[in-house]
């Protein structure tokens, strides 16, 4: 690895040496949008410059809607609110609109950043140049380092007359690998093994002057139609997944396979091989090493500020060291102030110093410790060591937003259903706003409505198992591409919420009205009473319409919690005995999830139907409109039986049928992980 340290010194040393990190970054190519090609004011119209116009004009609303905000904050609520609060939502409005004008075009603030770097250099070279006489040894490494300024070609690529010249037959020429490897001798001409070498800027910079098209190992034409609408994960509607793959990739590697096995079995026959392993200069990892007394000299400049962000973003790690709690704040600040689009950024801290730090991260966690409860105290989450942080991001931080969004979307989706079935309902009533529902049955939905089997998932659910994403972490990723809660499955459950609807309301009102409310069961009425009183066993008021039409809702609802649960708990029989050693006790023991779908889901929604028909019997007043409705919706009609099985079952086909077509041809990664992990375990069991 090569590691970049930056200590305290001059303020132009230090900037200087960011600076040149910056432009050497920009030559190996980590940083191509700072790159000159990429900073270029694009000529002409074209369809992303219709894209910029409707950005600019997207700038214009913002801006308007910030000078408001402000005026408001100065002028209005500072009346009531304290000094100190308007100080922190106007510094947080100085800090959107300066995201706001680098969101507009960011080439501006980068070709600052450029053009700083650039400066800096030259002064530095330019005093380093008059102050001491340069050695002809240090002039050679001086004329390397000028050549990271520019983005012409270094020097390598002078002794090469046809450079350019083979640069455009492989972009004409079919063979254009058999070009590029020549270029590529050709710069690397002169690298050796000896570490200097492996950060020559000429080798270095030929990444970003070679130009060359990106390879890539998968097909998009093996991409169906339905995985580029549908798709909710990227890779999916990006062709990579394993079926996308190329034909000749594909074979190569199973060749690949069969080799590697060979040479492993050699070398278990005749050890490994002996010499030197030749070093792939593009593979040169790199970290960067900041203390806090030369953080003093760039922290406070926004460009300087986005330069050593820029440098920061192509190492693999840095570490700021020896530094003050203000700037371990403004260290994070900087964070969300140059990551577009805003990450969620955590910090973690067990002392006092770590406070500032904690408070300006979207997540704080705080390490209770010898250093006292300050951290902890101002933290979001605590832990005992530092160590507990794997399962609390891996196992409970991912579970519990897989939990969360499946909440939030459940929840709009049962509320979305309720006052959908009463939309359609609307039209049928001349819009005359007639209630479908009793308003004593509605105020029951948010409790009986799927609320108890959704909050055992919220608090149950498990997608993956532990063991497993510890195994593999990359599972991880589900949550930053905001798999569960993203544009797509929106949609789904919005689809989803359209089409149940239409099902529940059509597949219950034509069988019911029109007379067929008044039909009886058998020969007379389901309760066998006198068959010249048929009038008691009818069914066509507005309230056994209404009320079987909710039935049916509570139903697909209750489903639709038990389908969208990944892990089932059964619990273990018999949940509560008086047995003494037959292991934990009964909150250990309940199978939660068939509690929630029957007794506090279905179950519990008949015995309030027959309870609020006992309350209106008994007499609470003499105009109560549910007397007898549950007995004729219930007891006496057996067609409220028969479209209670037929319509939920049909609108769940649509549910069911949607999520087993998208998880054969276009499943997400957290899908593709779950069949993994369940082939993994019945290998186990059988094992």
């Amino acid at each position: 690895m090569h590691l970049t340290e930056v200590v305290d010194g001059p303020a132009e040393k230090v900037k200087t040496l960011i600076a040149m990190e910056l432009m050497r970054h920009i030559k190996i190519g980590n940083l191509p949008e700072y790159q000159l090609a990429a900073l270029d004011e694009p000529k002409g119209f074209s369809v992303k410059s219709f894209q910029n116009c409707l950005s600019l004009m997207g700038h214009w609303r913002r801006k308007m809607w910030m000078r408001v905000w402000y005026h408001y904050l100065t002028k209005i609520k500072y009346l009531w609110t304290s000094k100190a609060d308007v100080t922190d939502l106007l510094e947080e409005l100085e800090e959107e609109e300066e995201a706001e004008l680098r969101r507009v075009d960011p080439r501006v603030q980068k070709r600052k950043v450029r053009e700083c770097a650039r400066k800096l250099m030259e002064d530095f070279w330019k005093n380093f140049g008059y102050s001491h006489p340069i050695k002809e040894s240090d002039r050679r490494d001086h004329d390397e380092q000028s050549s990271i300024v520019s983005d012409d070609p270094p020097a390598v690529f002078e002794r090469a007359k046809s450079a350019k010249a083979s640069l455009r037959n492989r972009r004409e020429s079919k063979t254009g690998t058999e070009v590029s490897d020549k270029i590529r001798k050709l710069a690397l001409a002169k690298v050796s093994t000896s570490n200097r070498d492996v950060l020559d800027e000429e080798a270095l910079s030929m990444k970003s002057y070679n130009p060359s098209r990106v390879n890539t190992n998968f097909d998009k034409k093996k991409r169906s139609v339905v995985e580029r609408l549908f798709a909710v994960d990227k890779d999916v509607r990006h062709g990579r997944l394993v079926k996308h793959i190329k034909d000749e990739i594909m074979d190569a590697m199973i060749l690949d396979s069969k080799e590697q096995l060979g040479k492993k079995e050699i070398e278990l026959m005749v050890g490994p091989p002996q010499g030197h392993v030749a070093l792939n200069i593009s593979e040169v990892k790199r970290g960067l090493v900041v203390e806090g007394a030369a953080l003093k000299h760039i922290l406070g400049d926004p460009v300087l500020e986005e330069m050593l962000f820029a440098v920061a973003s192509c190492c693999e790690s840095v570490i700021a060291c020896r530094v003050s709690p203000i700037q371990k704040a403004l260290l994070l600040k900087m964070v969300r102030k140059y990551v577009s689009p805003t990450p969620t950024t955590l910090a973690i801290g067990d002392g006092a110093n770590d406070v500032g730090m904690i408070q300006e991260a979207h997540i704080g966690i705080g390490i209770s410790g010898l250093e006292g409860q300050q951290a902890v105290n101002a933290s979001d989450f605590s832990i005992a060591q530092f160590r507990y942080l794997e399962s609390l991001l891996l196992i409970h931080g991912r579970w519990n937003f897989m939990r969360m969004s499946k909440t939030v979307l459940f929840f709009f989706y049962k509320n979305a259903a309720l006052i959908g079935t009463l939309m359609v309902f609307s039209s049928h009533c001349m819009h005359s706003g007639t209630p479908l529902y009793d308003p004593w049955v509605i105020s029951v939905f948010n409790f009986v409505g799927g609320s108890i089997p959704i909050i055992c998932m919220g608090v149950f659910d498990r997608d993956l198992p532990r063991d497993y994403v510890l195994q593999n972490p990359e599972v991880y990723r589900s949550g930053p591409q905001n798999e569960f809660l993203s544009f797509r499955m929106t949609f789904r459950w919005v689809a989803m919420t359209i089409i149940q609807t239409l099902t529940i309301y059509h597949f219950t009102a034509p069988v019911i009205d029109l007379g067929g409310g008044s039909t009886s069961a058998f020969k007379g009425l389901m309760g066998n009473w006198d068959r010249d009183v048929p009038g008691d066993g009818e069914g066509g008021d507005l309230k056994v319409f209404g009320t079987t039409i909710y039935s049916n809702l509570i139903y697909v609802v209750t489903l639709k919690a038990f389908f969208e649960t990944r892990s089932l708990i059964h619990g273990e029989f018999p949940t509560f005995t008086c047995r003494r050693n037959v292991g934990e006790g009964w909150p250990n023991r309940m199978g939660y999830t068939w509690v929630g779908v029957s007794w506090g889901s279905v179950i519990f929604y008949i015995w309030f139907l027959y309870m609020y028909e006992l309350i209106g019997r008994r007499g609470v007043t003499s105009f109560f409109d549910f007397i007898y409705v549950t007995r004729h919706l219930l007891n006496m009609r057996s067609i409220t039986w028969m479209v209670s099985i037929l319509t939920p079952v049909i609108a769940c086909i649509w549910d069911v049928t949607g999520k087993v077509y998208s998880n054969m041809y276009y499943p997400t990664q957290t899908q593709i992980h779950s069949e993994i992990a369940s082939r993994e375990f019945k290998n186990e069991l059988v094992s």
